[in-house]
């Protein structure tokens, strides 16, 4: 490389760097309404919902009764099954979290990786007023968790741990019916 092109090279990778740092950034900002209210549940990964902190009503180890409806979600990389969950207003749901699969624990090439054994598997976390979080769910293994369904709307569901390299698909919608 000749001394006099050093200069022209870097200008252009400097130039190059900054337009595409930016161009993401101005696109997000003409297309996207990336404010939050004030009132906003604080500790939700991604989403912004229609719910607020007035709607919140959760007391852990509250007595439910029996449940209205108890679903089965298999949990593996890189869906939930069934991705979309229904329920009615005022149900108590029991939703029963069973492990396909142990995310990247059973992935081929990477059993020998540092901390792979400690958090592997795959998690839960639905959004909203319920906010549930759920992890270690991994092959053979089944978390419960129940819970009143008390604001109607659509919320999303989501993997809490990085299962595997198709994790971000790991989405879906529990829809809660007037």
């Amino acid at each position: 490389m000749k001394a006099w092109s050093i200069p022209i090279v870097m200008a252009t990778v400097l130039a190059g760097t900054v337009t595409y740092a930016s161009i993401p950034i101005l696109a997000l900002n003409s297309t996207l309404d990336i404010t939050t209210p004030d009132n906003t549940i604080p500790g939700l990964k991604r989403w912004p919902g229609t719910w607020n902190e007035e709607t919140i009503k959760v007391e852990i180890g509250e007595d439910l009764g029996p449940p209205d409806v108890t679903i089965d979600v298999n949990v593996m990389r890189p869906v939930f099954a069934p991705p979309t969950i229904t329920v009615k207003k005022g149900q108590v749901v029991k939703l029963l979290l069973h492990g396909v699969d142990s995310g990247l624990a059973d992935m081929p090439g990477v059993e020998d990786a540092v901390g792979l054994k400690e958090f592997s598997g795959h998690g839960f976390q639905l959004m909203g007023p319920y906010d549930v979080w759920v992890t270690g769910i991994r092959k053979g293994v089944t978390r419960e968790v129940m819970f009143k369904a008390d604001v109607a709307g659509e919320f999303a569901f989501e993997c809490t741990v990085f299962c595997s390299p198709q994790h971000y698909m790991m989405r879906g919608t529990f829809i809660v019916e007037e």
